[in-house]
Order: C-alpha cells, then structure tokens, then sequence
C-alpha cells in the first residue's frame, strides 16, 4: 500500500469523528410536547345555561360538557355517531337542543345525559337553531330552510318559502323580533315570531363597479348578535362587520382591521369579541364602536367558529380540531385547555 496523503489522513478523521452520529437513533431523549384534548373534532358551537353548566357541539355527534364553566369536560353521548352537530342551545341546566346535518334535531331535558331525536320535517342541513324558552325555537339551515315550533320541539313547521340561498346564523331578543343572516348579504327581520320575514341592507356593502364590470356578489355574513332589540352586529367575509342602532332599520360598515372572514361576534356592555378564520381575533372595549385586532391573545392559527361569553369576565372560543379556548378576563388573556397552540417552545411550531 502507498503512502497515504495529507488529504487522505484528514478525510479518515473527520470520519471518526462522525462516527458517532451514525449510531441507532434514541427517540426517548426527544421531548414532546403536552397535547391536551377534550375533542380531537371540529367544535362548532358553545351554549352557556348559566355560569358553570355550558355545551359544545361540533363533528361526529361530538356534545361534551361542564359543570365549572369550562374547566374541565365530559363527553355526552348524542346517539349521533357520523353527522355534525353545528349548533346548540339550552335554555336552562336542565333543557336543550342541537342541530345539523340532514335536518337533525336532538333535544334532552336531563341536561344531555340523554337526548331523543325530533321530526324537524326536513331533510336539509340546519346551520343554527334559537331559542328563548322552553317552547319556542327556530332553526335555520341551507336552501332558505327556516321551521318553527311553539311546542318544545314536539312539531316542526316550516316558516319560509325555499331559497337558492343558505341561511348560517338566527337570532331573537324576544319571541316576537329575530334576525336570520346568510350567503350574498342577506338579512332577513320579523316582527310577528317568523311569520313573515323582511329584507333589510347594509348600502356599505354594495361594491363600487363601473357599468363595464362583472357584477360581484355581496359578501357572505356569517353571524349576528343583538345586545337589545335595537343594537345589533353582523360579521362575515372580508372580515365585514355591520352595525346597526335603530333595528336593523340602517346598517354600516364597521372597520374591523381584518381582512379574513370572521365568523361569530358577542357584544356584553363596554366589551365586544369577534373571532374567524385563521385563529383571527378581535376586541372592542367600547361596546363594539370600534375594534382592534389581537395578535397572539389565542394561540394558534386554526379556524375558530364561535365565540360566548357568560357576563363580561368568563367566555370560552371554539374552533377547528378540538380547539377549546377559555379567559377569565374578559377576553384580555386566553388559555388553550383543548387543542394544538403554536405556542410550543419544543418545537417553535409558529405556523400551526
């Protein structure tokens, strides 16, 4: 053998000295993070009874629920196993419902530790259902669904005639007076329970075209909220906020500061919450006059559906996979006690 080269003796040693990296890796000494999950489903919707008994709905028949006001959870068992439940509400500790696809409708009156199915009378997906008391409800769903009962749920009627249009959030601040928000812009009001709707409009959204332009849809709204019967919200696409003062009578444009969609709002006294797409987060602190968008107060990046709060200073934000967020602040801070957050020192996961 010759004798070897100065760059030949270099090479061997920078392989012994790599040596070691090509023994057998060891994924013990790798730390995970913590995941902690109530759901590892899409949530969709949040009903408070009071401050301590609260629900959510969401994927697969998903209901689970707490008994200290969002602390800590318990699955429920819906009888649903492969439809959403994109909606529910409680009017008490004791009764509610959740809807969803398909025209489903499932009711319990021991506070979920049982729930019976009702006849909604159709067969269309629900969106989202209301209700103030125990007997009068609504539900509203996809091709203009919107039904009725005035009985518990007992029977179902339909309240308005079919539209090429789906209808995604409804609400009443009495038995009378309701509000019913979907896709290209549409508001619709009644006075008298339902009976008859009337189109309302916010000119703010009409788009600025030429004649020579491509006429745009106005954009989708998503949900509403009314403080009293004359102050009212609306959110949707573009990260669109509306107001009104006087019933819906006027609505204008709000500058949210956003640009993604939002998808439910909230409004108690000086305080104000609307959340969206991309874990997009929003606060007013002047009864909803004006907002301001907060980056990093709920961490992470996932769609969040549906903000609640339970009086101004305990509310709780759901969203996509499990995503469970709560504050005891009055939304100022907010801590994910189900789901993912980027806020993962392990891995630096920024994106998620």
């Amino acid at each position: 053998m010759g004798k070897k080269t100065k760059v030949e003796i270099v090479f061997l040693l920078a392989l012994i000295a790599l040596a070691p990296c090509c023994s057998k890796f060891d994924r013990s000494k790798i730390k995970m993070p913590k995941f902690n999950f109530v759901t590892s489903e899409n949530i969709h919707s949040i009903a408070y009874a009071d401050a301590q008994h609260v629900w959510i709905s969401g994927n697969y028949g998903t209901i689970c629920f707490s008994s200290d006001g969002g602390k800590t959870w318990k699955k429920q068992h819906s009888g649903i196993k492969d439809l959403l439940l994109g909606s529910i509400r409680f009017v008490n500790s004791s009764e509610g419902w959740a809807a969803g696809v398909g025209g489903t409708i499932i009711h319990t009156t021991d506070g979920g530790k049982t729930w019976a199915p009702q006849h909604s009378g159709t067969e269309k997906d629900l969106l989202d259902l209301f209700f103030l008391d125990s007997r009068n409800g609504w539900a509203i769903g996809e091709f203009g669904t919107v039904i009725h009962t005035d009985n518990g749920g007992t029977t179902w009627s339909a309240q308005h005639e079919p539209q090429d249009k789906i209808y995604n959030n409804i609400f009443f601040t009495d038995n009378r007076t309701g509000w019913i928000v979907g896709e290209f812009g549409t508001i619709l009001h009644t006075e008298d329970g339902g009976a008859t709707w009337q189109p309302q409009e916010c000119r703010d959204l009409a788009p600025a075209a030429s004649e020579t332009d491509w006429e745009k849809p106005l954009p989708a709204l998503y949900g509403i909220y009314f403080e009293n019967r004359d102050r009212g919200w609306i959110v949707g696409m573009d990260g669109v906020i509306l107001k009104t003062a006087d019933a819906g009578k006027t609505w204008s444009k709000v500058v949210s500061g956003t640009d993604k969609p939002l998808y439910s709002l909230m409004v108690r006294g000086a305080k104000g919450w609307a959340i969206g797409n991309k874990g997009v987060y929003l606060m007013s602190s002047d009864g909803g006059t004006t907002w301001q968008v907060k980056e990093d107060a709920i961490k992470t990046k996932f769609w969040l559906r549906k903000v609640a709060f339970c009086g101004e200073m305990h509310g709780l934000v759901v969203g996509a996979r499990g995503t469970i967020a709560r504050s005891d602040d009055g939304g100022a801070h907010w801590d994910i006690i189900s789901g993912f957050t980027y806020d993962m020192a392990e891995f630096g996961l920024a994106d998620f």
